[in-house]
């Protein structure tokens, strides 16, 4: 690439706003708005305090697809498993695992090691301990860190879900990709198979001038809109939007839509992403859930 958010940028364009490189399936169909809902192993990257929602073991495996990062750009891969157990402990764990390769500008790993804990019924907190090891532009080691995320969740018996999140808070020095940031989000459900949700989304170490991207800072900001309604039982649809102002030189829309299908054995996720203002600028989303 070319960030408590940005991800998949090259040179100051991409997708909405997400926790550094991975925007999972189900929240990319949303325009990025799902930090107060994280009901699935997004909370991992999203916000960790998400994974104590409810008792669980389950599986995900996920693919996503930018055909061009940047105009004329390289393709860009992102591979992605992960797994969540919250049956047994008082507090739940996450494990991650995800693979990014674009062209010859980045490749690399990154690995996320998650812990939430219930501090009432309806308050939670999690934090993500993640190393991120990356080669850039055929440099060894361009990001070789460990960085810590830190996430609240606030859930009420009236359909309201709040969620107060920080990332990347130990100084990666990567100011694109996994800057000092944060998210505020709201998510409201007026009945059971409809869920509203909106994240703020704060980067603090915006670079002003992109070609001097360790120089002077700035603040950025990003807002992304979502909504979910679950059809005829198992059958998911998902829409939303996003304004994207956390890198240098972009100021970028985007709108998103989803799908999926959903049993109490499995899941099927597809999530699309596309700019208003740039007609190459496009991610898919493929994902598959495993509940046991």
């Amino acid at each position: 690439m070319k960030p408590i958010i940005p991800v998949l940028l090259l040179l100051a364009v991409g997708l909405p706003a997400s926790a550094d490189d991975f925007m999972a399936t189900r929240p990319l169909g949303m325009g990025g708005a799902h930090r107060a809902i994280v009901t699935g192993n997004d909370s991992i990257m999203l916000n960790p305090a998400g994974m104590s929602l409810f008792r669980r073991y389950s599986f995900e495996a996920q693919y996503l697809l930018t055909p061009e990062m940047g105009e004329d750009g390289p393709t860009e891969h992102v591979f992605h498993a992960s797994v969540i157990d919250n049956q047994l402990a008082e507090f739940a764990t996450g494990l991650a695992y995800t693979r990014v390769r674009r062209g010859d500008d980045k490749q690399g790993n990154r690995y996320d090691l998650a812990f939430s804990l219930p501090l009432s019924q309806n308050l939670l907190i999690g934090t993500d301990i993640k190393y991120l090891n990356y080669d850039r532009n055929q440099k060894k080691d361009a990001t070789n860190v460990v960085t810590v995320d830190l996430g609240i969740l606030l859930r009420t018996d009236f359909g309201l879900n709040l969620g107060v999140v920080g990332y990347n808070l130990t100084n990666t020095a990567d100011y694109l990709e996994h800057p000092v940031s944060m998210a505020a989000a709201v998510m409201y459900s007026p009945f059971r198979t409809l869920e509203i949700a909106f994240d703020w989304f704060i980067n603090f170490q915006k670079p002003k001038d992109l070609a001097d991207p360790v120089g002077e800072k700035e603040t950025g900001y990003s807002y992304h809109f979502g909504i979910e309604y679950l059809l005829i039982g198992q059958l998911t649809l998902r829409a939303g939007y996003a304004h994207d102002q956390t890198q240098p030189g972009n100021d970028d829309q985007l709108w998103a839509a989803g799908i999926g299908y959903v049993t109490q054995q499995f899941a099927f996720d597809f999530g699309y992403s596309g700019s208003l203002n740039n007609s190459w600028k496009k991610t898919f989303g493929f994902c598959l859930r495993l509940f046991m």
